[in-house]
């Protein structure tokens, strides 16, 4: 009996074991290479479900952007064609990715590249074939897959179960030849040789150098979700490849960090979460010069009532010179820095480690009568709004001295103890003060003196100011009624788009915690107005009237165009 049992027990942890070792990635991104610096994967059928769930099917969507005249009836064929003909797998989650690296002559390579799974091979090469739809060249073979090229930069490959789209940029540019004194201009790469080698590879490569390999990457997929983003640092070094001052310690910082993230449509809202893990070196500065949280009292007087976005932001300043000690910098820096008197120590230190950023009161205002703009209005406007940024000081002593030396270069004014922008920065459109406690960039001098009286104050609903509240950054924009400040003056061809909208949407909201544990974490929030329905659903409904109204404007074009210029006159003369 007891041996029965220590079997039993053996059986349940081999079990057990089995199923944590299971790769949760999609069998198909054993094709996306590892060294890949993003992916972004869409599972369509995730979609479709919600959508169906919700009473909307594709056919629904597109017949009702697609139902006024025989240039819509082409047009939804084309689509239809691409959705049922072209032998696509839409039960399949399809991946976008990124790569980049440096060429053996230093010259960048970019390779972006559209991943997906196939029902009917035969179908793809009938599509593809066709004409119709891309280019018809010849359909060429290799050992794995087939392929054709739709440009010197694109192409198209194909084998059983998957297909890939390839846009392919190779970067040469010219260099000085120290030797013979002049400049070369490289010769053009071979485009059609390095994109087959880069599709020879993806089909090619084992699975321990695809990114299914990845345990980052395949943790991700554990989390039900409609969308999934993963990124790394791990190859960012090749981009560094062409700096002539080398880093020996950057790899350090870099190797081994990456971010998972999964969207979800939720009932009332689209919402993002994110993890960022480090590696050891980066965990380690982020936490020996962890951050404070967000400095609420920093927008408690903004004057006025009529808040479109909030942004803040609260960091450790030692953290510049953490980095520039681990990166074996900060002596080179110092040097550098020498001749304007100023060290780096005390260029960050005379920040405090707070910035928050307020707008309000966007809208449109009129400006002197002009020629007629549109069928509505004589009166021309313009954008208008409020705006202050307040960056607290930290060292007085060292934020004096850099103050001072933008006072001799001109480009600030010291008027007694207090700091004011010059004609240039007049002249962008912003106004400056600072003093020894902060330093307040502002859209105009009202705002900004109404703002120091600190006698205002501003309405924020305790919902929001709970969401800003102890996160190392933090923002919030209110959609709905920014729009309704733009939409009473709209006369373009989306008004009635714009109203949805303002009716579809509430606001957006998102944040950062600080460093904890290894890892940081962050969410973005897209909030509906009706937060019973699914946003996939709500979303869906908005975009589709958006498209109804972008093809009534383009129609309306089109046919302004065609009593202008009848299709008798020469096409020369309708061009220009």
């Amino acid at each position: 009996m007891t041996t029965r049992f220590h079997h039993l027990v053996l059986a349940v942890l081999f079990a057990g074991t089995l199923i944590s070792c299971k790769n949760n990635a999609p069998e198909e991104t054993r094709l996306i290479p590892s060294e890949a610096l993003a992916v972004v994967t869409i599972d369509p059928n995730a979609l479709s479900e919600k959508l169906q769930n919700g009473g909307i099917s594709i056919d629904s969507v597109l017949g009702k952007i697609f139902e006024k005249d025989s240039a819509d009836t082409k047009e939804r064929k084309t689509v239809d064609a691409f959705r049922k003909n072209a032998g696509f797998d839409w039960t399949k989650p399809i991946h976008y990715f990124v790569v980049r690296k440096a060429a053996p002559d230093k010259t960048d390579i970019s390779i972006m590249t559209v991943l997906a799974s196939l029902s009917d091979t035969a179908k793809l090469v009938t599509f593809i074939q066709s004409g119709e739809h891309t280019n018809s060249g010849s359909v060429l073979r290799e050992k794995l897959f087939s392929y054709i090229e739709q440009g010197p930069r694109n192409l198209i490959a194909w084998n059983d179960k998957h297909v890939i789209a390839m846009f392919y940029q190779h970067q040469v540019k010219p260099y000085y030849d120290t030797a013979k004194m002049k400049f070369v201009i490289p010769e053009r790469p071979d485009y059609s040789k390095e994109m087959l080698a880069e599709a020879v590879k993806m089909f090619s490569q084992k699975e321990k150098a695809s990114m299914r390999s990845v345990e980052g990457f395949s943790e991700m997929f554990k989390t039900k979700a409609e969308g999934y983003l993963f990124s790394t640092t791990d190859n960012l070094l090749g981009s560094f490849s062409a700096i002539p001052l080398q880093l020996p310690t950057l790899e350090e910082l870099l190797k081994g960090n990456h971010t998972a993230a999964t969207l979800a449509f939720e009932d009332g809202r689209i919402i993002a979460r994110s993890t960022t893990y480090t590696n050891k070196a980066l965990g380690n500065i982020l936490k020996k010069y962890a951050g404070p949280t967000v400095n609420l009292s920093l927008i408690d007087h903004y004057p006025s009532q009529k808040i479109n976005g909030i942004m803040l932001a609260a960091f450790n300043p030692e953290i510049f010179g953490g980095l520039l000690k681990q990166l074996e910098v900060e002596g080179l820096v110092n040097e550098f820095m020498k001749k304007s008197a100023i060290s780096s120590q005390e260029l960050y230190g005379s920040l405090k480690g707070d910035i928050a950023v307020v707008v309000s009161d966007l809208g449109m205002a009129n400006t002197e009568p002009q020629e007629r703009d549109d069928e509505l209005s004589l009166v021309k406007r313009k954008p208008v709004g409020k705006m202050i940024m307040n960056v607290p000081v930290g060292n007085k002593e060292s934020f004096r001295k850099v103050m001072d030396k933008a006072v001799a270069m001109g480009t600030i004014q010291k008027i007694g103890n207090t700091y004011k922008g010059s004609d240039l920065i007049r002249t962008l459109g912003f106004y400056l003060q600072a003093n020894d406690q902060q330093l307040i960039i502002s859209s105009d001098s009202l705002t900004c003196q109404q703002y120091l009286q600190g006698t205002a104050k501003t309405t924020i609903s305790k919902e929001v100011r709970d969401h800003l509240s102890g996160k190392s950054t933090a923002f919030y924009f209110d959609i709905a009624n920014t729009i309704n400040a733009f939409i009473k003056d709209s006369t373009s061809g989306y008004y009635r788009s714009m109203v949805t909208a303002k009716n579809t949407v509430k606001d957006l909201r998102g944040s950062s915690d600080n460093f904890s544990n290894g890892k940081i974490k962050a969410v973005v929030e897209l909030r509906m107005q009706n937060e019973k329905q699914n946003s996939l659903v709500t979303l869906t409904s908005l975009f589709t009237n958006i498209a109804v109204d972008a093809r009534q404007v383009a129609r309306r074009e089109r046919e302004m165009e065609e009593k202008m210029f009848p299709s008798g006159i020469p096409a020369v003369i309708r061009a220009n």
